[in-house]
């Protein structure tokens, strides 16, 4: 509550993200049990701070919720879709995300299956979300960045801008 007090004068929208509202994938995958509390309360006083205002298709001012629908949780993405629906449907836009890639070992160990999504998709409808974005299901994992290169992302999805370069910045190699 301190941080966002100290933003709310400088601040026009917020992107944050709502991971889940099930304390116990808090703890598990976060190690972090009151996540769902706190994100639900920095969610409220965003978006009660910003009233969501879009002109000319453009967001001016509000709130983008986002949400990382991860494989085989789906009744965490179930709760926080009905939890926006009920809470902030009219006040504030959903961002669904699809691309969960597994990292090392880390779970879940997989990605969102097809059905998965479709079943989001439905939840979406059977909860008259209607404004916000959803993103397609990934196809393959050709988006995903790779650090070892000097642009690390796609070319067909980035342009860069400039390159960091250790030696250019007075660092060794």
């Amino acid at each position: 509550p301190e941080t966002l007090s100290l933003l709310e004068d400088v601040m026009d929208g917020y992107l944050p993200d709502l991971k889940t509202l099930d304390a116990e994938v808090g703890r598990r995958l976060f190690n972090a049990p009151d996540y769902p509390e706190a994100a639900a309360r920095a969610i409220e006083r965003m978006i009660g701070a910003r009233p969501l205002v879009i002109k000319n298709g453009v967001l001016v001012s509000g709130v983008i919720v986002r949400h990382l629908a991860l494989p085989g949780l789906l009744r965490s993405t179930e709760a926080a879709l009905r939890w926006f629906s009920r809470h902030w449907r009219d006040r504030a836009l959903l961002s669904v995300m699809s691309q969960y890639a597994p990292v090392r070992d880390a779970p879940p160990s997989r990605a969102l299956s097809r059905r998965e999504y479709e079943r989001i998709i439905i939840w979406l409808r059977e909860f008259g979300i209607e404004e916000g974005y959803c993103q397609d299901l990934a196809r393959d994992q050709d988006w995903l960045p790779d650090f070892t290169r000097e642009n690390p992302f796609p070319p067909d999805f980035s342009t860069p801008v400039w390159h960091f370069s250790a030696a250019a910045s007075g660092g060794g190699t």
